[in-house]
């Protein structure tokens, strides 16, 4: 099979997984290749943003590409793809919902937009576990009022699929504010999936 055509039938196979089983995020990082995240981006409605922020690595990764993906209640879903320099293989993706990036970081932020986040955390847990088994975890969601305390609701989970590859996901939910002196504890609402390659 020639290369263009094998590219084509990759692809095509990568998309219909992405219908079939309603797969969202690329965790298989070792066998997806950047353009292949590009188009899974794109396919699933996603629009490429600007990177604003000059990412400094000494790891020889590029500039990442940035995609910003609609939700509903909770914040939109901001894709980072972390690729190689010198040679476009894929090294990190970032998949991140956080509030700070739609508004005044640090503002505290309703019960239903905490509820909406848990679950979405609880919906990705239960969708990589079955992919991948359970997980290293600490922390729950449980209490809801936690959300207003010191600390906030935070859980976070690993799954070691490979042996050089680490799935990581982690969410904090808190409305507590403290300021003493120079040192300003704000409000945090977000969810972090990591799928890194490691060395």
């Amino acid at each position: 099979m020639n290369k263009p055509l094998r590219n084509l039938f990759t692809l095509g196979f990568l998309l219909i997984g992405i219908v079939v089983f309603g797969q969202e995020y690329g965790f298989d990082i070792y066998n997806t290749s950047l353009n292949e995240y590009i188009h899974m981006e794109k396919s699933l409605g996603s629009e490429r943003i600007a990177t604003t922020s000059n990412h400094v690595s000494f790891s020889g990764n590029a500039q990442p590409i940035k995609f910003q993906r609609t939700e509903k209640v909770i914040p939109d879903l901001i894709t980072y793809l972390y690729f190689k320099d010198k040679d476009s293989t894929m090294s990190k993706v970032l998949y991140e919902w956080d509030v700070r990036h739609f508004g005044e970081e640090g503002d505290k932020q309703s019960k239903r937009l905490q509820k909406k986040l848990i679950r979405k955390f609880k919906k990705l847990e239960k969708q990589i576990t079955k992919l991948y088994g359970k997980p290293k975890s600490k922390g729950n969601l449980t209490e809801i009022k936690l959300a207003n305390q010191k600390g906030g609701l935070k859980r976070s989970c690993k799954w070691y699929p490979a042996d050089k590859t680490e799935i990581e996901m982690y969410i904090v939910a808190s409305n507590y504010y403290e300021k003493k002196g120079m040192i300003t504890i704000k409000p945090t609402h977000r969810i972090r999936l990591y799928i890194r390659k490691l060395n």
